[in-house]
């Protein structure tokens, strides 16, 4: 009975209508059983890319992004801390990238805060030399990491 009792104040505090808020995440306050965070993607470059962001669970929808548009969402991270999204990019039809844009490998990249109503923060800056990721919206090159690469279209 006490599973059963725990199980369904999980449900209740890990599920609603809308389990992503999409803008504003900086300023979202979200109550969070566990980590909240904050997703941000930013086209730096001068041509539009096209954005798919997904979860096992959500589909964020396909998205182009002109310089310095971003798309954006928040969550709550699940109990066993397994959250995993996942991007599929395409530039100009000839390149394309595809990776985790948010999973334990990307975190310790991250501004991870240790306030429960306000979300830690990952910042993926796409170049046409890569995918950066950091924990502030810093002029580039200071504080951003490189980790993946476009592949050509073949």
């Amino acid at each position: 009975m006490k599973s059963f009792i725990f199980l369904f104040i999980y449900l209740v505090f890990t599920t609603n209508a809308s389990p992503i808020a999409k803008t504003p995440t900086a300023n979202a306050l979200k109550i969070c059983p566990w980590d909240f965070w904050a997703i941000y993607i930013y086209n730096a470059m001068n041509d539009p890319i096209h954005v798919n962001v997904k979860s096992e669970d959500d589909d964020l929808g396909d998205h182009t992004l002109a310089l310095n548009e971003n798309e954006n969402w928040s969550f709550c991270e699940n109990i066993w801390k397994t959250t995993f999204f996942y991007a599929s990019f395409n530039w100009n039809g000839s390149r394309t990238a595809s990776f985790g844009v948010f999973d334990h490998t990307t975190t310790p990249h991250c501004l991870k805060t240790w306030n429960f109503r306000k979300a830690s923060k990952c910042f993926w800056l796409v170049r046409d030399t890569g995918f950066y990721v950091g924990p502030h919206l810093t002029p580039f090159p200071d504080g951003w990491t490189k980790l993946h690469d476009w592949s050509l279209v073949t």
